[in-house]
């Protein structure tokens, strides 16, 4: 009996073959994310603590600049107002940071299975997944305290995080790509993201931007994710739609250079690792 297929522009596809690959890609990318996790803080005394300290320390630290300098935060309680933007900020850089080297510490799987490279850094945002839910937690927790509305808006929250992941994704797989052969991509990641905060509304708000570089600064992607985690959190109302759609075209195209130049890369990957 023949499996079960169809037929796609002249070419039988077998259906039941290609379900068996996304079954086993699924398994991969589900038991390197647990390992990741679980690896992330062994033989560490605090554990998973260490997903709130992060964001947390630097809230306090931002909270202390603020008392040297005026920092707006549009009316919001600056504490809550710098978390919610850290808690994806911290989710970002701990991504792409995660990505950077996921190839190359998975060299020996690499050399001996011929699967999807895009499997490690793709588990790399995922495993950071977690993280970030632990971070939101507090967050929650900070919103009950200041007595924080909120309402239908919370609906878009699966579509920023979306947005987020996929942001992380399209920086990392680049980063990852071009990290397998020249650590110097590895090692500036850094430096990359620390200069990427300050041109990210995370200390301070985007209307503290002047109005004439506004377009200019909502190409980068993350200013979209912040703010609209922002005012579906703190002010109980939609996505900003400029931000919005600006992260979303920036991230897509971001996506459909870095992908295509990773699969052409890691034809390589085996011969330099």
């Amino acid at each position: 009996m023949t499996a079960p297929g169809f037929f796609s522009r002249g070419v039988y596809i077998n259906t039941s073959q290609e379900g068996r690959w996304a079954s086993r890609f699924f398994t991969l990318l589900g038991a390197l994310v647990v390992r990741d996790v679980t690896s992330r803080y062994r033989r560490s005394s605090l554990g998973m603590w260490w997903a709130f300290l992060q964001p947390l320390i630097l809230m306090l630290l931002f909270n202390m600049l603020r008392g040297f300098v005026n920092i707006p935060s549009d009316g919001i309680p600056y504490l809550l107002f710098s978390y919610s933007a850290l808690v994806p900020w911290t989710f970002f850089t701990n991504s792409v940071a995660a990505c950077g080297p996921s190839i190359i510490t998975n060299a020996d799987v690499i050399k001996k299975i011929a699967l999807p490279r895009e499997v490690f850094p793709l588990a790399a945002v995922a495993a950071t997944l977690f993280d970030f839910a632990m971070s939101s937690i507090l967050l929650a927790a900070m919103m009950v305290w200041f007595k924080v509305q909120i309402g239908w808006v919370l609906l878009w929250l699966p579509v920023l995080i979306v947005l987020m992941a996929a942001t992380a994704f399209a920086v990392g797989i680049l980063l990852a790509g071009l990290g397998t052969f020249r650590k110097d991509f590895i090692f500036a990641t850094p430096f990359l993201t620390q200069a990427w905060l300050f041109v990210t509304p995370v200390i301070y708000p985007l209307s503290s931007v002047p109005e004439k570089w506004q377009s200019l600064y909502m190409l980068n992607p993350m200013v979209g994710v912040i703010e609209g985690f922002r005012n579906v959190l703190l002010k109980a109302s939609a996505p900003p739609w400029e931000p919005m759609v600006s992260a979303v075209v920036v991230t897509t195209v971001l996506l459909a250079v870095s992908w295509p130049l990773f699969r052409k890369l890691s034809a390589y990957f085996a011969d330099v690792l």
